[in-house]
């Protein structure tokens, strides 16, 4: 067993934390690898317009897959390291914690120095996607504009331009339901309170004037979502402080046992 106060604290608080580790890890690598193989799944995204490509989830289930393998692997290192005091497998901990943390610190860097760049992505993306919108009445852009209370990417005149409104027949509907005042926190559910003021509010050259317009929800989604990662900075930088301090830990942890070991487990 460690020798020491200090080395068995450290050998029970690496048990626990890389046994917690090593479980999220394969939770992660069992939600990629159910995306990827299951036949609910394929029929279900196939079935709806989400505004991506589904390519790119897919893509997305195999960095989950990448992400848990490593997970899982770091975590079986700690664990069994721990317990068995093996000085390889702690010593693989430790290297593998390193390059995390040194790629958190990396990505933190890249996203407040590419910011403005980041920000510039994000608004083509919303763009093109109202662009594209088809009025399936279950793609992204409706999902954003009832969770953010917006219509279009700057505002709801960008459907103007869009495939849904330029296909139209007259009368046409210049904004979707989703960009209305309304009850329900979800595409299926979400009804407006008055659809038809709420479009006659959104037609151009419409009469009533900006401030006057109570269904009709003027924000954009870009700078409505802006807002809101900008109010949870706070929130984001204290779980990145946290998460960066579990890992110091988990490292000063693993060093006080290395140095601590039992001659019985070399």
């Amino acid at each position: 067993m460690a020798e020491g106060g200090c080395a068995t604290c450290s050998r029970y608080m690496l048990i626990i934390f890389n046994f917690i580790f090593w479980i999220s890890g394969g939770a992660i690598l069992g939600t990629g690898i159910f995306v990827l193989v299951s036949d609910e799944v394929d029929k279900f995204l196939k079935s709806i317009d989400i505004g991506l490509p589904v390519g790119f989830l897919y893509t997305a289930a195999y960095i989950m897959i990448a992400v848990g393998a490593f997970v899982f692997f770091v975590g079986f290192c700690g664990c069994c390291g721990a317990v068995r005091e093996s000085a390889f497998m702690l010593g693989i901990y430790i290297f593998c914690m390193a390059v995390v943390m040194c790629g958190e610190l990396g990505a933190g860097i890249y996203v407040a120095v590419e910011k403005g760049y980041l920000e510039s992505e994000g608004h083509g993306v919303l763009i093109d996607t109202v662009k594209n919108y088809t009025g399936a009445g279950n793609s992204t852009i409706d999902f954003l504009q009832i969770e953010f209370n917006c219509c279009g990417a700057d505002n709801y005149t960008d459907y103007r331009n869009s495939e849904w409104v330029l296909n139209q027949m007259a009368p046409k509907r210049y904004v979707p339901d989703t960009c209305c005042r309304g009850k329900g926190k979800d595409v299926k559910t979400h009804r407006p309170a008055n659809a038809t003021i709420c479009r006659e509010e959104a037609e151009p050259g419409s009469p009533i004037q900006p401030e006057d317009r109570t269904q009709l929800q003027q924000r954009g989604c870009f700078p409505a979502i802006r807002d809101w990662i900008g109010g949870q900075s706070i929130i984001l930088i204290c779980v990145g402080i946290g998460i960066a301090l579990i890992q110091v830990l988990g490292i000063i942890f693993a060093v006080c046992l290395c140095r601590n070991r039992s001659e019985y487990y070399d």
